[in-house]
């Protein structure tokens, strides 16, 4: 039995003390890391393990992705305009600059390796942003109210549809040249990022995915897939990619850590040693 795809997972969410209740008999309030359970929950029925993933630094980065299959990046807050070069805008919501830092410094090291990724909300602007893209940080401002796209609903609730290009991995994933989607951002795409192309829009004209034209599966979306059943075909989508790209014979093989290449040479060592004895 072939081993399940390891995707790590990030956590673009922080909460901090004065954020929290104290409990009875709890631990006191303190910097916390923030992550849904609906997306650890959906890697996992897509056959994937999530291996969730705090803020690291550089060197971590590179050691975490040696060791997993592919990425997801989740909702959260606004992304800092300063990583897409502009001045923050009146209506800019909370931002966490040293979660931007981390999550676009990974998203950097999986494209060196080539690892699949799927952005969700949030995920899909900071993919977007990693790739030298540019974000509206209202979008009321560039497309009017017409179209809430910050819903009061629930998210397992879809508010409006999105029309999905023809021959895209969205449309071949969930169907249909037409998508029913929850809502819940005032940020979207504004220009797109290297190696990305746009495969859904809401009908303002609100880029609503995203794709990178080729084998390798880069693929985002404005809306919270993780909070619809009928879209998991998505999480599966990215837990084959991660099979297949482990699986494939010619894939470049990765760099062993430290501990991997200190653990081979003790079995190295203890095979010398058997064989010494047996002799």
């Amino acid at each position: 039995m072939s081993a399940r795809p390891l995707i790590a997972l990030t956590t673009s969410e922080l909460r901090r003390p004065e954020d929290v209740v104290a409990r009875p008999q709890g631990e006191p309030p303190k910097l916390e890391v923030a992550l849904a359970t609906l997306y650890p929950e959906a890697i996992e029925r897509a056959g994937g393990i999530p291996v969730i993933v705090p803020l690291l630094r550089a060197d971590a980065i590179a050691a975490l992705l040696d060791r997993v299959d592919g990425v997801c990046l989740p909702g959260g807050p606004d992304v800092q305009p300063s990583a897409y070069g502009e001045e923050p805008h009146p209506e800019l919501g909370p931002t966490e600059p040293r979660v931007d830092a981390v999550e676009l410094a990974l998203v950097k090291a999986a494209d060196r390796r080539k690892l699949p990724i799927l952005g969700i909300c949030r995920g899909m602007q900071l993919l977007n942003v990693a790739r030298g893209g540019t974000l509206h940080q209202h979008l009321p401002d560039a497309v009017g109210n017409d179209l809430q796209h910050r819903q009061p609903e629930h998210g397992c609730i879809t508010t409006h549809h999105v029309e999905t290009a023809p021959h895209s991995r969205l449309r071949a994933a969930l169907g249909g040249p037409r998508l029913e989607v929850n809502s819940f951002h005032h940020q979207a795409i504004k220009t797109l990022g290297h190696d990305l192309t746009a495969t859904a829009w809401a009908g303002d004209g609100t880029i609503e995915a995203v794709e990178q034209p080729d084998e390798r599966l880069i693929l985002g979306v404005q809306w919270h897939a993780e909070g619809l059943r009928a879209h998991a075909p998505l999480f599966e989508a990215l837990i084959e990619a991660a099979a297949a790209a482990t699986a494939t014979p010619a894939a470049t093989p990765r760099r062993l850590t430290g501990a991997r290449r200190a653990s081979r040479a003790g079995v190295s060592r203890d095979a010398r040693r058997l064989a010494q004895a047996a002799g």
